[in-house]
């Protein structure tokens, strides 16, 4: 006898929602209230006014709506159904938190920010605003999700369908787009965001384009580059102490906060009693470390950059070792990005046992307590060192200095920035950029006491700039072709001592008078060696930022 409520075999189970109901109502769901910085972007773009501007909004809103269908009807399967649709809503409620947060946008660039992120860096992100998304948009609904009924046809009857479901989404796509094709045209033209902000397709692009682009992993044979490098004229002639080159890159330091560059706020006091030339007008490869580190190491340039390519190739540290200079790279950061990986890398929090550091990680005086002892141990070899800052790294501002470095005040202490005030959170970032200045600072200190022991200069240039609530965008990682000035200015300054000058032949005034040239992270390879005089078949000197400034 056929229990009452089984359903008969070859028949559907009548109780619940269909398979196509339940992907209707997580589309609605997720063109709504998972997208709502798609909705304030597409309102502040160059929309129709009036009555036709509502219509095209309620269009728009159908075609992302049924966009969502399409995709999501392909999980739409007996036993993957539900599983796949929680997983949806848990990443779309993050998402939807760094959107509506902090302006961020989900592209690759986001998504391999956060899969090569570490787990310290990674604490530094959860809040209760975090936590309430992803509980009240993810979580619970994923629950309840999960105790839904939902009933399925016999496969032959449920692919058809589900055929039928995903061709009445493509049909309204086009009779939502036909009124309004040539404003959707422009705006979608105009205003590339819009694709990096509707939930769910924006993770599903940004991975595709991740998995696309980040190539294979790091193979074990690279393409050489400069293996012809060697010293150039400078290095004949009488015995001399060894050089020393020592490059700091910056992090989420961003050129309109140093007063260096004309910054009202006296954010570095100590630099502008040093000797040094600022760089006013230098810009970035990218807008996050996982883009601009590497490629400023790389001689590809921004236009040429590509991380496949990159990992398959030598850059900047293997010429310099190629033409006989010990490279070791010390990291108060997330690491090199595979810059460093066939040099000596060393990570601040693990090989320093010192009160600048605790369980999440080190100020960055770490770093010159570290050079100062590298320094000590005897050798005659010529040096370079690269020092990788966390700098000015969001959005825990207030952890990135000591307390006797909180000089602008009221500062923000939470990293839930959207909780601070403007004031606080620029006055938060201020700070840091006060105490990069007072590292940097310590560090030519550190140079000069070297004396007639060694010949030094160093060279700061930080990876990419950072929004503090410009525009309602904070922090960084912007597509490059939207991202505002915050996020691709960046300082960069040189300092030599008057026996570096003297070993290349550099004249400080030539070297003072390239200070407002506009420059990128594409000089960097070459001007490093150009300063040190290396010669060899990579090195471009169109590109070297200080070419002429000594005998070539």
């Amino acid at each position: 006898m056929r229990h009452p409520f089984r359903p008969s075999p070859g028949r559907a189970d009548a109780r619940g929602l269909s398979a196509n109901a339940l992907t209707a109502l997580a589309s609605a769901a997720l063109a709504t209230v998972y997208s709502l910085s798609f909705w304030r972007h597409l309102l502040a773009a160059d929309i129709p006014g009036g009555g036709r501007g509502w219509l095209f909004v309620a269009a728009a809103w159908l075609v992302v709506f049924a966009l969502n269908g399409v995709f999501l009807s392909l999980l739409a399967w007996r036993g993957l159904q539900k599983p796949a649709l929680a997983f949806v809503l848990v990443v779309s409620a993050a998402t939807a938190y760094f959107m509506d947060g902090f302006g961020a946008v989900v592209d690759r660039h986001a998504v391999q920010s956060v899969l090569e992120t570490d787990l310290r860096e990674g604490r530094e992100w959860l809040s209760w605003q975090m936590a309430a998304y992803v509980v009240g948009l993810g979580l619970l609904p994923a629950a309840g999700l999960l105790a839904l009924r939902v009933r399925y046809r016999p496969w032959p009857r449920e692919l058809l369908a589900r055929g039928g479901f995903m061709l009445a989404m493509l049909l309204l796509v086009g009779v939502a787009v036909a009124p309004f094709s040539r404003e959707m045209a422009s705006t979608a033209r105009n205003h590339g965001e819009l694709r990096h902000l509707a939930a769910p397709l924006n993770l599903a692009n940004a991975l595709r384009a991740y998995a696309k682009h980040s190539g294979p992993a790091f193979p074990d044979t690279v393409e050489p580059l400069g293996a012809d490098a060697r010293g150039g004229g400078s290095y004949a002639g009488a015995p001399r102490p060894p050089l020393l080159l020592v490059v700091v890159v910056g992090e989420s330091a961003r050129a309109q906060s140093f007063s260096l560059g004309g910054y009202a706020r006296p954010t570095n006091p100590r630099l502008a009693a040093t000797p040094i030339t600022y760089f006013d007008n230098v810009s970035s490869c990218g807008t996050n470390t996982a883009t601009s580190l590497p490629c400023m190491f790389s001689d590809l340039g921004r236009d040429g950059y590509d991380e496949a390519r990159f990992r398959g190739r030598e850059n900047l540290l293997d010429v310099l070792a190629h033409a006989g200079f010990e490279v070791e790279w010390e990291d108060n950061n997330t690491g090199s990005k595979g810059a460093a990986r066939r040099v000596r890398e060393e990570e601040m929090a693990a090989v320093s046992a010192s009160p600048l550091c605790d369980g999440e990680g080190c100020y960055d005086e770490v770093l010159v307590e570290h050079l100062r002892r590298e320094l000590a141990a005897p050798g005659s070899a010529d040096k370079v060192f690269v020092l990788h800052m966390i700098g000015s790294h969001g959005p825990a501002y207030f952890k990135r200095y000591p307390k006797a470095f909180e000089r602008f005040t009221p500062t923000c202490g939470s990293v839930a920035l959207q909780d601070c005030t403007p004031e606080q959170i620029r006055n938060s970032y201020d700070n840091t950029i006060l105490y990069t200045d007072h590292v940097l600072a310590t560090l030519v200190d550190v140079l000069r006491e070297q004396g007639d022991a060694r010949i030094p200069a160093l060279l700061y240039l930080s990876d990419h700039g950072e929004s503090t609530g410009e525009g309602g965008l904070y922090l960084h990682g912007a597509p490059y072709l939207m991202a505002p000035d915050e996020q691709t200015r960046v300082p960069m300054l040189l300092w030599t001592s008057e026996r570096f000058e003297h070993w290349r032949g550099l004249e400080p005034s030539c070297v003072g008078a390239r200070r407002h040239r506009e420059l990128s992270h594409d000089n960097l390879f070459h001007t490093v060696l150009g300063l040190v005089d290396v010669k060899t078949t990579a090195y471009r000197p169109k590109l070297d930022a200080l070419a002429g400034c000594a005998p070539a």
